[in-house]
This record gives C-alpha cells, structure tokens and sequence, in this order.
C-alpha cells in the first residue's frame, strides 16, 4: 500500500511541476517581461511576484487536498489508524492556526511600485510560517526516528 501511495505522489509532482513550468514560460511568452534586457522593469512591477504567490497558493492547496484524500484512502483501507489520522488532522489544523495567528503581514521593502494587499502579505507569512515549522518538524522526526532506531538495535 505504501508504493502505491508513494507512486501516486511521485506522478503528482511531476504532474505539478510540469504544469508550473509550462505556467510560467507561457506567461513569459505572453508578456515578453522577462528578458535581460528590461529586468528592473520587470522586478519593479508585481506581476511576477503576483505569478509566484499564486502558483505557491496553488502548491499549499494541492498539499492539503494530497494529504487529505490519501489520509481518507489509507483510512479506509486500514480501520485501526483511525486515531493516528485524527490526531495528525488535528496537528496540521493546529499548525495552520498557529502560523497564520503568528503572520504580521507588515509590508516588506523591495523595489516595486505598488505593494501587495495586506490580505496577500498575510497569507504569504502564514505560508513561510508553516513551512519554517513543518521543517523544524520533519528534522526533529528524523533525528528521532535515528535515534529510535539505535535504542531499538542495541537491545
């Protein structure tokens, strides 16, 4: 059941990946904005960054929905980890409500002509809030998960 899941979110990334790229050269090909020739232009201007919060809105939300329906999927495949999957719910709900209570929101200063809304600057420090966090997170799994691992060898 694991490889399976494991292949599934392999051809999801890759799937998103191509679809960003394929974004973001068609976008350029639209705009012709960003070329060497006129970068400060287009670095003084939010449509690229307007791009890129967007596509990591889109990223955050297939994250989410991924982590969702395949929690549902093993769920239904495997009653006793029912609990475990409330429990990581319950966490990730925590995490988000943490971080976008932990969200200034403060404008940043970069060279541009019109700021971003505050609603934008907010979710935007949500995200980097919840990613700092789910980093923190994963290495302080890995080091347990190491050392568990060298308890567990030794006996």
């Amino acid at each position: 059941m694991t490889r399976k899941f494991t292949k599934i979110l392999e051809i999801c990334l890759l799937v998103i990946s191509l679809i960003g790229l394929i974004a973001f050269l068609a976008f350029n090909a639209k705009t012709g904005l960003y070329t060497v020739s006129n970068l400060s232009e287009a670095l003084a201007t939010t449509n690229l960054l307007d791009f890129f919060l967007g596509w990591a809105y889109i990223l955050v939300i297939a994250a989410l929905v991924l982590v969702v329906v395949l929690s549902l999927i093993n769920l239904a495949g495997n009653k006793k980890s029912l609990k475990k999957t409330g429990l990581v719910l319950i966490i990730a709900i925590v995490l988000i409500g943490l971080s976008y209570l932990l969200a200034s929101g403060d404008p940043v200063a970069v060279n541009i002509d019109v700021q971003p809304s505050h609603a934008t600057l907010k979710m935007t420090d949500t995200l980097l809030n919840l990613s700092f966090a789910l980093v923190i997170l994963t290495i302080l799994a890995l080091v347990w998960g190491s050392v568990r691992n060298l308890i567990h060898k030794e006996r």
